[in-house]
């Protein structure tokens, strides 16, 4: 059984070395194998130092735990693009713990520890439009595609990019309850 909590300096490898993992299994045809391979481990480094390097009233951060390793995690950023609303910054499970409901129960004890003002902010995330599989939980949790734009990075090959929004954290939850409980 899973325990699901707000993370720990502790648990900052384990978050980068998850997060490196599956951006290279599930970027794997969106970008280049080089980036991947060697950019994109330095990337992650570099933003999990920055994220876990002192207290930071500006995120929140969730993992679901598997005995003492992580299964998933996933990382809000209030400042952040905040003309869109809360920011859902990432959103990753092991492939193991993938169509078990882990991803919506890590949005849901996240979302329960927002404030009451955080609850009624839209929510949004960026997700590549050749990432099916994110792209397919998004719609059917009734996310709106708000953006769409095609963007250069790090000398990549352009990819296009769809930002998805929910009108409040509150609907986000509603959604993620209305769908567990639909499939129990």
């Amino acid at each position: 059984m899973l325990k699901y909590r707000p993370a720990l300096a502790s648990d900052k490898q384990m978050i980068i070395n998850l997060h490196v993992a599956m951006s290279k299994s599930t970027y794997a045809n969106i970008l280049p194998r080089h980036y991947l391979e060697n950019e994109l481990p330095y990337e992650k480094q570099e933003l999990w130092e920055k994220r876990f390097a002192g207290p930071n009233c500006n995120q929140l951060i969730f993992v679901a735990l598997s005995s003492s390793e992580i299964a998933g995690f996933c990382c809000f950023a209030f400042n952040e693009e905040k003309e869109h609303g809360t920011y859902l910054h990432n959103l990753y499970v092991t492939h193991e713990y993938q169509r078990r409901g882990v991803a919506k129960s890590l949005l849901s004890h996240a979302i329960g520890a927002f404030d009451s003002t955080r609850r009624r902010m839209p929510v949004h995330l960026l997700a590549f439009a050749e990432n099916t599989n994110a792209v397919d939980v998004y719609e059917k949790l009734d996310g709106t595609v708000i953006e769409k734009r095609v963007v250069e990075r790090s000398g990549n090959p352009a990819v296009e990019l769809l930002r998805y929004q929910w009108p409040s954290a509150e609907v986000l939850l509603y959604k993620i309850n209305d769908q567990t409980s639909r499939k129990t």
